[in-house]
């Protein structure tokens, strides 16, 4: 049995990166909605190692790349 989550989690990679190509607002309107519900249901779908791996990486992305912003005064 191969893993569901694979293909709906490419799914979205997929559909991120049609987004960033896309110069057309509907096209770029429906991708966003393809990946958003693809990540929901990849992220709801996969065994908890591998939700526990994708939380990890975001917190280690958003801590590296909240680093590298400015510190910026209100």
């Amino acid at each position: 049995m191969f893993p569901d989550y694979i293909i709906i989690l490419l799914i979205a990679a997929g559909s991120i990166r049609f987004f960033f190509q896309s110069s057309e607002d509907v096209a770029s309107v429906l991708a966003v909605g393809v990946a958003l519900t693809s990540l929901i249901c990849g992220f709801a779908l996969a065994p908890w190692p591998v939700q526990l791996g994708i939380l990890l990486t975001v917190l280690v992305w958003e801590r590296l790349y909240l680093r590298t912003q400015p510190k910026t005064k209100p």
